[in-house]
């Protein structure tokens, strides 16, 4: 089973911005799979969005968040 992993700073995506990016992620990956031969997975994929804690996030070597 497909698994997307997206680590945020916490309250960076509101919820109707978090299940924007849910719905392209899903739909980009099943692009892949179907170009790629494994039929439609959407059924299967699953997308986890983390956020972490004030200063638990970082970017570059810089703590962000």
């Amino acid at each position: 089973m497909p698994t997307i992993r997206v680590t945020v700073p916490q309250a960076a995506w509101s919820k109707d911005e978090k299940a924007q990016i849910v719905t392209k992620l899903t739909d980009s990956l099943n692009q892949v799979a179907a170009a790629t031969g494994k039929g439609d997975i959407k059924q299967h994929i699953n997308v986890h969005i983390e956020e972490t804690a004030e200063g638990g996030y970082a970017m570059g070597g810089q703590v962000v968040g």
